[in-house]
């Protein structure tokens, strides 16, 4: 009963209203019966989608129209993305916590440092000195990203205050 009552809850997040809306237009409304079925999956890997290519597009852009190496553009890319991605999941996805907004960045940007160290290692060494593509290295590294992400916010960032007390 407890676990039918929560996803009812998700299923019923205020700030859902805006892709309730898109996916009632006439165009998309295709989707619709999958959308209900699983929405908060699918808002969130739409709300990472955001993220991830604003990610690839900064690091692509940074690197060429700069010729930065690929780990200086992908760190710089990181830092922006990092903010569009705080601040989409703090809104749209995750419930609101009785977290400060500056306490929760930090958590948030904090945890995402594992994830760029990941990535950094990996495109230092694939292609600053192994040569291989750039944009082709950092779309293998896309998925690996993505779950490591979803699951460090879930549990380390936007979690409140009570649920970490009755954990303990």
């Amino acid at each position: 009963m407890e676990e039918n009552k929560n996803i009812q809850d998700v299923n019923s997040k205020p700030q859902f209203a805006i892709f309730d809306w898109i996916v009632s237009l006439p165009i998309i409304r295709i989707v619709k019966p999958l959308y209900e079925w699983k929405k908060a999956f699918w808002i969130y890997c739409f709300l990472g989608f955001i993220s991830t290519v604003s990610n690839y597009i900064f690091t692509i852009v940074l690197s060429k129209t700069f010729n930065l190496y690929g780990s200086v553009a992908n760190v710089i890319a990181w830092m922006m993305s990092t903010m569009i991605s705080f601040v989409l999941f703090r809104y749209f996805y995750f419930d609101r916590t009785n977290n400060s907004f500056i306490n929760e960045l930090m958590k948030f940007a904090s945890a995402r440092i594992f994830t760029l160290g990941v990535e950094s290692v990996s495109i230092l060494l694939f292609v600053d000195i192994l040569h291989f593509d750039l944009r082709i290295i950092k779309l293998i590294l896309i998925p690996v990203t993505a779950i490591l992400n979803y699951f460090i916010s879930k549990i380390f960032v936007f979690k409140n205050k009570e649920e970490k007390k009755a954990e303990a």
